[in-house]
């Protein structure tokens, strides 16, 4: 992969996803205004159960499949593609019986566990998505490796929109029965999604099936019978590094839903009010700290097949220089997320979260500054992770990041039983475990990557920073006197965005030579020489 096609292939395979995930953080703004903080913890103590068992099925086993398919499509082996598919199929089918009949009988018991009783009712009602996803997933990863990508994005935005309209509108249904129930009426709404989805590409499987079975019966006799034990044992292996990698945030997702709640109960807080500082931090401040990562993330998944092509050919040149580029992006886009948060906490939260009491926003406020530190070092992290999944480093970055988590448990389990610090406690450990991870992630691109940087791709982006974070200082006050504070902050965040941007090609912190790795960066690169910005 060129230097020229590598960011591109990323605009255009994360297109779909990017828009996905921006829905599902926009997803939790207009529910907290509707089910409150309360509401929010119950959905929030069971998304984490749900993801961790999700991850199973959905994070390692598609691209398995995908990949297995593919190798047999390019030398005609229909046959023993579409045997990929139905072997998984039969393993994910399973997968997904055990899940939900596991979630079934244990909703009470984790309830309990987590300090919040009542939240058995969500676990119960998202337990039947885990087998819908199951079985979608090996959809997805046949009609990837057949090289048809259209069926997962658009089933990706089925979920997603199903889950916005639907979990709306049963949160909004069902509020009235209490909060958990609202909770529960929002997680309908997934698990419905879920289903349209799975109902989607059964159909478009069926609709293609002359299709798909007329090369295998062409091809039938051409390769022998491949072994299932085969296709399991090739399935397992390369599918384990990535579940072990993507269970990593579920599990600080359930230990802060454990540590946090049982944490607040000890100190003597009531159980209303322990959901209400719970819910704060997981479904008010968590998403926001989130949205930036959609960007790196994006990032990540181009840099993987970008840096494993150079790697393949030995280039260690090229390694390095595309390694140089992932890591001046991870800064351009983290450095201004994290002051932009730290300066404008409040005013964002109160933007964005109509229904917060005085207490409530005060709270979020405080948190949301807290974590913006770990937004610069959680875009450190998707990146340098994707730079070392690119080299075959697949169990480096989760060692670091299972490192940092456990720094979160101990942080954690001091701080938040300290009074005056008590729910604070969880944002400052979920800080620290991104600074560890990227600190570590960091020394193991330098030592594999030949990660070669210069003072500039870190002085020019933290001056391009502090530029516009003294806009946002010395404006947004003054602008709150004269215009209502909502619009205020609105109008102060689209002009420092103006100025970032403005700045960071003003002192270079892109390059003409820089352009070749974006999306039309050779127009952008002619304008900047027509304006003499650039020679």
């Amino acid at each position: 992969m060129s230097q020229k096609s590598f960011l591109k292939g990323a605009a255009i395979l994360a297109i779909i996803g990017v828009i996905c995930k921006v829905i599902g953080a926009i997803f939790r703004i207009p529910l907290t205004n509707m089910i409150g903080t309360q509401g929010m913890a119950y959905y929030s103590t069971a998304y984490p159960v749900y993801n961790w068992l999700l991850v199973i099925s959905s994070a390692g086993l598609p691209v398995a499949i995908s990949k297995m398919v593919s190798e047999r499509v390019t030398i005609n082996d229909y046959r023993g593609a579409h045997l990929v598919f139905k072997t998984a199929f039969q393993v994910l089918a399973y997968i997904g019986v055990f899940t939900t009949g596991a979630l079934l009988l244990l909703s009470s018991y984790i309830a309990d566990l987590v300090g919040r009783p009542n939240a058995n009712i969500v676990l119960l009602t998202i337990a039947p998505s885990l087998l819908f996803v199951s079985v979608l997933s090996a959809y997805r990863g046949y009609f990837q490796g057949l090289q048809m990508m259209s069926p997962t994005a658009f089933s990706q935005l089925i979920e997603q929109l199903g889950k916005l309209g639907l979990g709306l509108f049963f949160a909004n249904l069902w509020k009235d029965h209490g909060v958990a129930y609202g909770a529960a009426g929002a997680i309908l709404g997934v698990t419905l999604s879920e289903l349209l989805a799975l109902l989607f590409l059964v159909f478009l499987y069926h609709k293609h099936e002359r299709v798909i079975k007329e090369p295998i019966q062409a091809n039938s006799k051409a390769f022998p019978q491949e072994e299932k034990s085969g296709i399991l044992r090739q399935l397992f292996i390369l599918a384990f590094p990535i579940v072990l990698g993507a269970l990593a945030m579920p599990t600080v997702q359930i230990i802060d839903t454990a540590i946090v709640t049982n944490s607040l109960l000890g100190l003597g807080y009531s159980q209303a009010y322990a959901d209400s500082l719970f819910g704060t931090l997981t479904s008010v401040v968590n998403p926001l700290i989130n949205m930036p990562a959609i960007l790196s993330l994006a990032l990540a998944m181009s840099l993987v097949p970008a840096i494993s092509a150079s790697h393949v050919k030995n280039n260690l040149d090229d390694i390095s220089t595309k390694s140089g580029m992932g890591f001046k992006l991870a800064l351009f886009i983290g450095l201004p997320c994290a002051v932009g948060f730290l300066l404008l906490a409040k005013p964002i939260i109160q933007l964005l979260y109509s229904s917060l009491s005085e207490q409530e926003l005060q709270t979020a406020g405080t948190l949301l500054a807290i974590m913006a530190v770990g937004v610069l070092f959680l875009t450190v992290v998707q990146t340098t992770t994707g730079i070392l999944q690119g080299l075959g480093k697949t169990y480096l970055p989760v060692i670091n990041l299972f490192l940092g988590i456990a720094i979160k448990i101990v942080v954690s389990l001091v701080l938040i039983r300290i009074p005056e610090i008590n729910v604070k406690g969880a944002a400052i450990g979920t800080v620290a475990c991104y600074i560890v991870a990227a600190i570590l992630d960091v020394f193991c691109v330098i030592r594999y990557a030949k990660l070669k940087f210069s003072l500039g791709h870190i002085f020019k982006p933290i001056v391009a920073t502090a530029g516009m974070g003294l806009f946002v200082f010395a404006t947004h006050p003054v602008l709150s006197q004269i215009v209502p504070a909502k619009l205020a902050t609105l109008i102060v965040v689209a002009f420092a965005v103006i100025l970032y941007v403005v700045l960071s090609f003003a002192i270079g912190v892109f390059t003409k030579d820089d352009m070749s790795f974006f999306p039309g960066g050779s127009k952008i690169a002619l304008i900047m020489v027509r304006l003499r910005i650039w020679r």
